[in-house]
C-alpha cells in the first residue's frame, strides 16, 4: 500500500502482508513492535505504507516486551515481530511473560522460503517448535491467503476468552505473494472479547455463604485488573463490608487508599496485616485469582477448613490449587457487579473494616523509621516512599521483580482502581521492567509512566533507552543500584552461607550510560534529593535515569 491508504482501498489483488497490514487497521491495533530483517522487508514495506506506527527495539526480546506492556496498557492485542531462527528464540524470551500473564501479544516471524528452508539456509529454524512452548496456538502459513487468514486467526484466539500470546510464521515468498482475500470485517484486536455472565445459582450460593460470615476476605488477582472489573469490585467489597487483599499484581484492583484495601498478601512485599486476615478469614472469595505459590505461601495461608469461592475466566485454574466450595466460570465484571447489587452492609464487619484500617495503618508506621531515613547509602525504603509522594495518581508504576519489586509490592499505594502498578509476575523475570514500561507508554503517552529496576535487572535492556530516546517515549527510570544482585545474594548467605557471582564491578555509572543514550541521568547518593529529581524527571520531554545508591543491606518484608 501506498502511504495514506486505507483499509477500504485494498486493491482486489495485493501482497499478502499489504492485507495483513490492513488487518491490523481495521483490528484497532495503531502500534506494533519489532526488530527488521531482510527475511520480512514485504511485511515491513506493507507496514511503512498503513498508518499503524512500527517501534524498532533494541533486540527481539525487549520488542516482545513492549509488546506484552502495549498490550496491558491498552486493552488491544500486542504485535511484534522478527525474523527466522535467533529472532524466534529471543521473542520466545519475551513471550514466557506473557503467557505466564495471560497477555494477548501476537508474535511474528519471518521464514526462509519454503523451497529452501531446512537445506542450511541463513537464520534458518523451526519457528514453531521455538515457539510453542509459549504459545496458545501456532501457524506457518502456506499461502498469501492462509497468511491473511492465519493472523486473522491469531487475533481472535489472543483476544477471545481467556487472552494469551499467539505465534504465526510467514515464509518470504508467502508474504510476497499476492491474494485477493480481505480482512474480515469482525476481526478485532480489543480485549476481552467474550463476556460470560456468572450462572445464578452460583451468585446465590456466594451471597449465602456471605451472608453467613463474620469475617470474609476477598483475593483479588490481575484478573481483577484485566476484565476493567475495579469499580465493580470497589462497589461490592464496600456494599458487603468485606476487605480486600491482591496478589502482587493484583494491585490496582482496588486503590489502596481505600479503607477496604489491605495491601498484598503472601510471600513476597506483603502486608503482614494482608496476610493475617486472610489467615484468620472464615470465608474466602478469590477474583481473578490463580491463588498461586506466592500468594499463598505456598499453599500454606487460606485456611483449608473454611468455604472458598472462585471465580475466573479461566476453567484451567478453577479448583486447580484449592478445591471450591463454589466456583464461577464468568467474566468478572458481570459477576461483581451483580454481587455488588445484591451485597447487604454488616455492622460487626463494618467495625472489622475500622479495626483493619488501624492496624495497617500501625504495620506502616513501624516502617517510618526507613521510609524518611536520612541514612547513606540512600534506603530503597525511602526511594518507594518518594515515588508514592511524588508520582501523580494517573501514573503507572512499572517495578521489576526481586529486591525492587518486594519493595515496591509492599510500600507503594496505588491512588486509583486500574492499571497503576505492573510487575512481571507472569514470568518473575527481572529483566521485564524497562521494555514493558515502554510499551504502557507507547499506550499511554498522556500518563506518567515511572519504571524501577535494581542494578540486574537494568542490565538486561539498558540499549533500550535509546529506544525511549528515538521514539519520543519520555519515561522515567529509577534505578535502586546496590551494586548486586541483592535477592540471589540474600538467599545465598541465609540458606548456605555462600555468596557467589552476586556482585557487580564497583561504581558502574548508569547515568552517565543513559546520558551516552540521549537520556537525562543523574547519580543519587543523597536521600533528600531523591523525591525532587523524580519530581523533576517528570516534567522533562526527554527519558531519565535516576541512579539511586542503596543500602546493600536494606531487606524487604518477605517470608522465608
Amino acid at each position: 500500500m501506498s502511504p495514506g491508504t486505507t483499509v477500504q482501498e485494498v486493491s482486489m489483488m495485493a501482497r499478502s502482508t499489504d492485507a495483513i497490514a490492513a488487518l491490523f487497521e481495521r483490528a484497532g491495533i495503531e502500534t506494533v513492535f519489532g526488530f527488521p530483517c531482510e527475511q520480512m522487508d514485504p511485511y515491513y514495506a506493507s507496514v511503512d505504507g498503513s498508518t499503524v506506527r512500527h517501534v524498532l527495539a533494541r533486540s527481539e526480546a525487549s520488542a516482545a516486551l513492549m509488546a506484552d506492556g502495549y498490550a496491558r496498557a491498552s486493552r488491544t492485542a500486542g504485535v511484534v515481530d522478527g525474523v527466522s531462527g535467533p529472532g524466534a528464540a529471543y521473542i520466545g524470551v519475551g513471550l514466557c511473560e506473557a503467557a505466564g500473564a495471560s497477555s494477548p501479544v501476537v508474535a511474528l516471524t519471518g521464514g526462509n522460503d519454503r523451497e529452501t528452508r531446512g537445506n542450511g539456509v541463513i537464520q534458518d529454524g523451526d519457528n514453531e517448535a521455538i515457539l510453542d512452548p509459549f504459545a496458545e496456538a501456532t501457524f506457518d502459513a502456506e499461502t498469501p491467503g492462509r497468511a491473511v487468514e492465519a493472523v486473522e486467526n491469531a487475533l481472535r484466539i489472543a483476544t477471545t476468552g481467556v487472552p494469551g500470546p499467539v505465534h504465526v510464521n510467514l515464509p518470504e515468498d508467502v508474504m510476497a505473494g499476492e491474494t485477493d482475500r480481505e480482512p474480515r470485517d469482525d476481526v478485532s484486536g480489543t480485549y476481552p472479547r467474550t463476556r460470560p455472565a456468572p450462572d445464578p445459582d452460583g451468585l446465590d450460593a456466594i451471597g449465602d455463604l456471605l451472608a453467613a460470615s463474620d469475617s470474609p476476605v476477598i483475593v483479588a488477582g490481575e484478573g481483577v485488573v484485566r476484565a476493567d472489573a475495579t469499580d465493580e469490585l470497589t462497589r461490592f467489597a464496600t456494599a458487603a463490608d468485606v476487605p480486600v487483599v491482591t496478589s502482587m499484581n493484583g494491585k490496582g484492583a482496588i486503590a489502596e487508599t481505600d479503607p477496604h484495601a489491605l495491601g498484598v498478601v503472601g510471600r513476597w512485599g506483603f502486608c503482614q496485616v494482608a496476610n493475617d486476615a486472610l489467615e484468620d478469614a472464615d470465608l474466602v472469595l478469590g477474583f481473578g485469582t490463580r491463588f498461586g505459590e506466592l500468594t499463598s505461601v505456598g499453599w500454606s495461608l487460606v485456611p483449608e477448613d473454611v468455604p472458598l469461592v472462585h471465580v475466573d475466566l479461566d476453567p484451567a485454574w478453577l479448583g486447580r490449587n484449592y478445591e471450591p466450595t463454589v466456583a464461577v466460570q464468568a467474566d468478572l465484571k458481570a459477576t461483581l457487579d451483580a454481587l455488588a447489587e445484591t451485597a447487604s452492609g454488616d455492622a460487626d464487619r463494618a467495625v472489622r473494616i475500622e479495626r483493619l484500617v488501624e492496624d495497617r495503618a500501625d504495620w506502616r508506621a513501624g516502617f517510618e523509621a526507613d521510609l524518611t531515613s536520612d541514612e547513606t547509602p540512600v534506603k530503597p525504603q525511602r526511594v518507594v516512599s518518594e515515588l508514592n509522594e511524588r508520582l501523580p495518581a494517573e501514573a503507572v508504576l512499572v517495578s521489576a521483580t526481586s529486591f525492587p519489586g518486594f519493595f515496591s509490592g509492599a510500600f507503594y499505594e496505588t491512588e486509583r482502581a486500574g492499571l497503576s502498578y505492573l510487575q512481571a509476575r507472569g514470568s518473575d523475570g527481572i529483566n521485564v521492567c524497562l521494555p514493558q514500561a515502554l510499551g504502557v507508554k507507547t499506550a499511554l503517552p498522556d500518563r506518567p509512566i515511572v519504571a524501577l529496576s535494581g542494578d540486574g535487572g537494568i542490565g538486561y535492556h539498558i540499549s533500550d533507552l535509546e529506544t525511549a530516546v528515538r521514539e519520543d517515549l519520555p519515561i522515567t527510570v529509577v534505578v535502586t543500584n546496590n551494586e548486586s544482585l541483592g535477592s540471589s545474594k540474600m538467599s545465598q548467605l541465609g540458606t548456605h552461607s555462600f555468596d557467589m557471582s552476586t556482585d557487580f564491578h564497583d561504581g558502574v555509572d548508569y547515568a552517565q550510560v543513559a546520558r551516552g543514550f540521549g537520556c537525562a541521568g543523574e547519580t543519587i547518593d543523597d536521600p533528600e534529593r531523591v523525591g525532587s529529581a523524580i519530581e523533576e524527571s517528570l516534567e522533562r520531554d526527554v527519558p531519565t535515569l535516576l541512579d539511586v545508591r542503596v543500602d546493600p543491606y536494606a531487606a524487604p518484608p518477605l517470608l522465608v
